[in-house]
């Protein structure tokens, strides 16, 4: 920075704050301020000193900066027109300074101690509205400024929100391609073992010496893997749609269940496990028999899988107010708390060699569509517990 002579009154003339007053008056002007010179890249205001010194730029280019996180730093504004005022509001507000000034170019600016500013705003009312003028210009670019900054940054948001909601698109189709893909591979699982049957009992039956008799028995065997084909592949496409009709009946419990009972008992023996039952409570309920029979078979195959080494699953039932409660216990290995809590997910599977982690899941959408709960308390190697909770039907 360097010092020249004092500003001549031809200069001062030149300059807009000062333009209109008298010569005599811009005499006293003069003496009152200094004439500096900055190079490139010199400070003249640093942010957060405080303001002893107001400026008026002859000729150059400063930048209005201002500190943001770590060392850096954005330019606020640009002052490079001759005549322009600046670090006035610190002395008005008597505040420290908001940002600092750094020249950009050799500059030269009239420099004014807050001493001779205040007596320069006492005593020459033109030179006062001019300082008023400047505060004014300073304050509407200010705001410009940071309309335009807000314009600016909302059209970033804009553009940033519709790559998000296009991200989430392409996320959302490939998480539906990967269900369909999961989905495709559980149909042709699942379907795979009664096709096998199927095929193979169609085979012996080729045979030119089988007996009638043989026949006959290999026969019904094929109809019911096609039976269960056919309600597999219906139940499969219920669950992809997300949504299934039910064929709705008002009928009595326990009576409805009977057969369900016998059903569970019997593919249990052929397990060497044991069912016990404790059915309490007569209610009548709204329910798709044999959809709801989908419940009780993969909630016993579930336990029966569980049960490996052997062991008793127990079917409990109680009405309580208008619900009717049924309670499923299993003897099995367990599951640790983080497990219970992704039971009911799709195609998640636990401590299983096969299954397409789709059972449970099924469960839960029946009894959703019944209007009803199911909920799961395990403690790992002591056993499992289902509980179902449906509404009683209004008389």
């Amino acid at each position: 920075m360097r010092t020249l002579e004092t500003p001549t009154i031809e200069l001062l003339e030149q300059l807009e704050p000062f333009a209109g007053i008298g010569r005599d008056e811009l005499v006293k002007i003069s003496s009152l301020m200094q004439r500096r010179v900055y190079e490139s890249g010199e400070t003249l205001i640093r942010e957060a000193d405080i303001a002893t010194k107001f400026f008026v730029l002859i000729h150059g280019r400063l930048e209005v900066i201002k500190s943001i996180e770590g060392d850096e730093a954005e330019t606020l504004n640009i002052i490079d027109h001759s005549g322009e005022l600046f670090g006035e509001m610190a002395l008005v507000e008597d505040k420290p300074r908001s940002a600092g000034i750094v020249a950009r170019e050799p500059s030269e600016v009239l420099v004014v101690q807050k001493e001779e500013f205040l007596e320069l705003v006492n005593h020459f009312p033109q030179f006062t509205l001019e300082v008023a003028k400047s505060i004014s210009t300073y304050l509407r670019r200010t705001d410009s400024t940071l309309i335009g900054a807000l314009e600016e940054k909302n059209r970033e948001l804009e553009d940033i929100i519709h790559e998000l909601q296009e991200t989430r698109q392409a996320l959302v189709d490939n998480e539906r391609l990967s269900i369909i893909g999961k989905m495709a591979s559980t149909i042709l699982h699942d379907l795979k073992n009664p096709m096998t049957t199927i095929a193979g009992f169609a085979q012996l039956i080729g045979l030119k010496e089988m007996p009638y008799e043989e026949i006959v028995k290999y026969t019904k065997i094929i109809a019911q893997q096609v039976s269960h084909f056919n309600t597999l592949a219906q139940e499969l496409q219920a669950f992809a749609r997300g949504s299934s009709t039910l064929q709705l009946q008002i009928l009595d419990f326990p009576g409805c269940i009977n057969e369900t009972l016998s059903n569970i008992q019997f593919n249990l023996a052929q397990q060497k496990m044991s069912l016990v039952t404790d059915i309490q409570g007569q209610a009548k309920i709204n329910i798709d028999p044999h959809r709801f029979y989908r419940v009780y078979e993969n909630l016993a195959n579930n336990a029966a899988e569980a049960m490996s080494e052997g062991g008793t699953l127990t079917i409990k039932t109680y009405v309580n107010k208008s619900k009717l409660i049924m309670e499923i216990s299993d003897t099995g290995h367990g599951m640790e708390q983080e497990i219970q809590e992704k039971v009911f997910d799709e195609f998640f599977t636990y401590k299983k060699h096969k299954g397409t982690g789709l059972g449970l899941a099924i469960v839960k959408s029946i009894v959703t569509d019944h209007k009803g709960e199911i909920t799961v308390n395990s403690k790992f190697n002591v056993g499992t517990t289902f509980t179902i909770k449906l509404p009683i039907a209004k008389d």
